[in-house]
């Protein structure tokens, strides 16, 4: 039971994980031509409290970080990592810092879709 418990537990936050990564490419897709487009990062701070409280503190965490690879990407030259506006580059750390601290404060124990 208790092996079965910790494989869902590490589904919820593969789930959780990969649904930040496909709406930070999303959002990164929407914006590509807006010239408010380095704010979108700090906007998807909401998004990844949204996960962290829905799938746990491990899914925020793994979330924010493939997000910020993401939008590193997105504001980058292209297939590099390293990103040139300052701004954005700064963008990015706040919402690494936000997306870290909304999923230890306020995800709980485990995933709701498994609490019993």
């Amino acid at each position: 039971m208790e092996r079965k418990h910790r494989f869902l537990a590490g589904a919820d936050s593969a789930i959780g994980a990969l649904l930040c990564g496909a709406a930070a490419g999303v959002a990164g897709l929407f914006v590509s031509g807006e010239h408010w487009r380095v704010c979108i990062p700090l906007i998807f701070s909401l998004v990844l409290l949204v996960i962290a409280v829905v799938f746990g503190a491990r899914a925020g965490i793994l979330g924010t970080i493939l997000a910020a690879a993401v939008f590193s990407l997105v504001f980058s030259p292209v297939g590099r990592l390293s990103v040139l506006n300052a701004s954005a580059r700064s963008n990015i750390a706040w919402m690494l810092l936000i997306g870290v601290a909304f999923s230890f404060l306020f995800a709980p124990s485990s995933s709701l879709f498994r609490r019993q």
